[in-house]
């Protein structure tokens, strides 16, 4: 399992077809053959992941939206995109480097 950090920053993949049901968000990873389901939050973040970005800011947009507090956003959050990360359906960023 990858174990992400909030400054850590991720984006879809590619290789998921994905398809907006007006009340939820049905992922199909062709590769593998699994669907997956987002609505609520879930929807939120994979919304969220069309482009890259922290996860420290999709935190700060849930925590926009719901009422949760910053340690329980964070460590949901994390748990989360670290499964959608191990199911292939987000990829993580190469940290940036720093210059010389």
């Amino acid at each position: 399992m990858v174990n992400l950090t909030l400054d850590d920053t991720v984006a879809r993949t590619h290789a998921v077809l994905a398809a907006d049901t007006g009340t939820e968000i049905l992922a199909l990873d062709e590769k593998s053959g699994n669907c997956f389901s987002f609505a609520g939050s879930g929807r939120l973040i994979w919304d969220c992941t069309k482009d890259p970005i922290r996860v420290r800011d999709i935190c700060s947009l849930l925590r926009q939206q719901y009422q949760v507090d910053e340690a329980t956003c964070a460590a949901e959050t994390l748990a989360f995109i670290n499964t959608l990360v191990a199911e292939k359906l987000l990829l993580v960023a190469p940290p940036k480097q720093k210059a010389e």
